[in-house]
């Protein structure tokens, strides 16, 4: 019997309605997690739990509500950001046992979070603005955020906006 492959990509899974309503990040990650544990995959399973135990806490932190799909995102981004940097100290230390565990770990987050705009993508972005007459970065930033946010590296875009102005 083959396995099924446990983690889909959240953003082509999206559309999919449960009892009429669209389902919410947080409900994907939970079905992919029952998955992954009646496939008696451990890694993802365990991964997948941890995060939906500190994706639920922001919602219940807060007047005990569902998570946000916007808030859930800036949640896997954070354990990607702390995965990564994981990855960093373990190659600075020449100790590379858990590195391949810990990009495996990098690429369940990413199935759950929005494409990220390119360079040239950004660029034409930023551009678009500059010709709107938007030249303060503050301000390109924000315009940023609101048409295109989470779906951007902020260092980069920073970064071209400093050669484009």
């Amino acid at each position: 019997m083959r396995k099924k492959k446990v983690v889909h990509h959240f953003w082509k899974v999206i559309g999919t309605k449960i009892k009429g309503r669209k389902m919410e990040l947080i409900h994907v990650i939970k079905v992919e997690s029952l998955t992954a544990r009646k496939n008696k995959d451990k890694f993802v399973g365990g991964i997948l739990t941890t995060l939906i135990g500190e994706i639920e806490m922001i919602g219940k932190n807060d007047g005990n509500r569902t998570t946000t799909d916007a808030e859930s995102i800036k949640c896997i981004t954070k354990f990607k950001k702390g995965a990564t940097e994981t990855i960093e100290m373990l190659l600075n230390s020449n100790n590379n046992a858990r590195v391949s565990d810990i990009q495996k770990e990098i690429e369940i987050y990413d199935a759950y979070l929005p494409k990220q705009m390119s360079a040239e993508e950004l660029e034409t972005a930023i551009s678009g603005y500059i010709n709107d007459g938007i030249t303060n970065i503050g301000q390109i930033m924000e315009a940023l955020k609101k048409e295109h946010g989470g779906t951007y590296d902020g260092k980069m875009a920073s970064q071209i906006i400093k050669t484009l102005s």
